[in-house]
């Protein structure tokens, strides 16, 4: 199950959809798994709270927290260097990565997008996660710090995945001052 935490924040920070909406009480289940009590919470309290509104509201909420916010969309590299040049050598150097251990990647979707990643952390060894994650730790906390501030119950989603890095040996900062 330890690996599996990121493909489950990586499904629940996809745009919202029908989909999403019908399997919820699949996923309750299988949250229900996990071991970490802390992460387990976490991702329960996301997943109610999901449940209690509607589509069109989660979609809104999602909208307004992801697609319009500079500092709070789901692509890390964007939040350091926006359309600069110097980001299409990162996204690069990402897919190289990927690609180096097996990942392939589709054009459907940029490498950075923050779901991506955690499918990618799901399906390989957590040395292999660790070094992805690790390059992009700053940009994963300043976009939970963000969305924290802004009162979205998606900082339940980044407090789940702070603690899953935690767990799996990477030093977060927020692990320790915020969460516990």
């Amino acid at each position: 199950m330890n690996q599996q935490i990121y493909q489950l924040i990586s499904f629940l920070l996809h745009y919202p959809n029908e989909e999403m909406v019908e399997i919820l009480p699949e996923l309750d289940r299988e949250i229900e798994k996990t071991e970490d009590i802390l992460i387990r919470d976490c991702l329960q309290q996301f997943v109610k709270y999901s449940k209690k509104i509607s589509l069109e509201e989660w979609i809104s909420h999602y909208i307004e927290h992801f697609d319009f916010g500079r500092i709070t969309n789901l692509y890390v590299t964007y939040l350091k260097l926006g359309e600069q040049r110097e980001r299409g050598l990162e996204l690069l150097k990402l897919k190289k990565f990927y690609e180096a251990h097996g990942f392939e990647v589709t054009e459907k979707e940029l490498p950075d997008y923050l779901p991506l990643m955690l499918e990618f952390c799901a399906n390989t060894p957590i040395e292999t996660s660790n070094e992805l994650l690790m390059m992009h730790i700053k940009a994963i906390e300043e976009i939970r710090k963000k969305v924290t501030e802004t009162g979205s119950y998606y900082h339940l989603l980044f407090d789940a995945l702070m603690l899953q890095m935690a767990n799996n040996g990477l030093s977060t900062t927020l692990v320790s001052k915020e969460i516990h």
